[in-house]
């Protein structure tokens, strides 16, 4: 079997300046998943590169596997500190260790914790009618938090 760490400190020793590894993973019979991703976007050129550096690193005569080299997706999910950075001030999907689901703009993250602003109804003083109102709510991560991925909204909105 293929071992995780050598390709993990494959890629790592030569990912290019702006990339970051978001995850490597091995399965019992060498399906190789690694996901590499940048601030901007990876390109598929990107994905061939590492793709072919390891291809090239093991011999498939010796050890056959199979290889899937891509960059972070939509239902990826938020695993290293880069890819909290790259949907800074964006709209993600949380989910608690509760089961609670919020979607809202990711505002703050530090090691500890993470501040996403959501938008509900709530009835304001002085009004009939709910009005939409934007709250920040914290959350810790280690204690409150089951994961966090990108939230893409599909529907055209009203206008």
């Amino acid at each position: 079997m293929i071992d995780k760490n050598s390709v993990k400190e494959l890629v790592v020793k030569n990912l290019k300046e702006d990339h970051f590894l978001i995850d490597v993973s091995v399965s019992a019979n060498n399906q190789i998943q690694v996901f590499v991703d940048s601030m901007v976007g990876l390109p598929i050129s990107d994905c061939i590169a590492y793709s072919r550096l390891i291809e090239n690193h093991f011999d498939r005569e010796v050890e056959d596997y199979e290889l899937s080299v891509s960059s972070g997706g939509l239902d990826l999910i938020f695993t290293v500190e880069q890819q909290f950075q790259k949907n800074l001030n964006k709209e993600v999907e949380l989910l608690t260790k509760t089961g609670q689901k919020h979607i809202g703009i990711l505002k703050q993250f530090d090691a500890n914790s993470l501040t996403i602003e959501v938008e509900t109804k709530e009835l304001t003083e002085g009004k009939k009618r709910k009005e939409l109102v934007k709250k920040a709510l914290e959350f810790n991560k280690e204690t409150d938090v089951k994961s966090v991925k990108p939230f893409f909204n599909f529907k055209k909105k009203k206008k």
